[in-house]
């Protein structure tokens, strides 16, 4: 009978310091924050997550970078998103009038550039050979695409533009069929030809493309989580204001 007691006690002991141990490891998790952000953030956006894990040390940031067309579609079909980083703002107020974004913030500007392989001798636009290529991003889905497809409009060049170019899910893409060779020219924002404060040696800017408006990206809150209020108001500090400025944004 003793050994049935002890047996129990032991028992009992053993199911009370299992859930004891794992009440402490639920206390330690990390909360979770996940960011919709532009393909041209990619690089801003890992310093900026440094300098918010100062205050929030105990949050693992997820970014999901691509196309701000592509990633506000993901986000109308449920995509479980607390934050949206557009490089535009059409894709946010779309989000804005199906009630599904809120807090929305102006956070930097761009400027798109035209590129080509560094050294490399390419004819003029209006002039492109067969086998030439010019990349740049969809027009439905790449705000970088959209607004060189405005540039190419505005200066009578489309037409003959348009048979050559390949057309890519987001900027990065672009800025690699130029680094590598597979296309003469493309059309990138300033920021991309730069990782933190070193350009890209494989690529130099052949000039600004200006368009009609000013490229101004706009931000919001997809869901009503803590941190995703915490990393709008972040993204409204000095601190925030200086990295994207050291990142060659406006």
């Amino acid at each position: 009978m003793k050994r049935v007691v002890c047996l129990c006690l032991i028992i009992s002991l053993g199911v009370l310091l299992s859930g004891c141990r794992d009440q402490s490891q639920n206390n330690h998790e990390k909360a979770h924050l996940t960011i919709s952000a532009a393909a041209s953030l990619t690089d801003v956006t890992k310093e900026l997550e440094k300098a918010f894990k100062k205050e929030h040390p105990n949050v693992n940031i997820d970014f999901n970078y691509g196309g701000s067309g592509a990633l506000r579609q993901q986000i109308e079909k449920g995509a479980p998103v607390d934050v949206f980083m557009s490089a535009n703002t059409k894709d946010v107020k779309v989000l804005h009038q199906k009630g599904k974004i809120k807090d929305t913030y102006d956070y930097a500007h761009n400027q798109l550039i035209l590129i080509k392989g560094r050294g490399k001798k390419t004819p003029p636009l209006d002039q492109l050979k067969r086998d030439d290529h010019v990349a740049m991003g969809e027009v439905a889905s790449v705000p970088a695409g959209k607004y060189a497809k405005m540039y190419l409009d505005k200066h009578g060049l489309w037409d003959k533009v348009e048979p050559h170019v390949v057309y890519t899910k987001d900027v990065r893409e672009v800025l690699n069929y130029v680094d590598k060779g597979n296309a003469n020219y493309g059309f990138v924002y300033q920021t991309d030809l730069y990782a933190g404060n070193t350009q890209d040696i494989n690529v130099e800017k052949v000039k600004v493309t200006p368009i009609n408006q000013p490229i101004t990206y706009e931000m919001g809150r997809i869901s009503d989580h803590d941190l995703s209020k915490a990393w709008v108001t972040f993204m409204k500090s000095k601190e925030a204001k200086s990295i994207l400025k050291q990142y060659h944004f406006e």
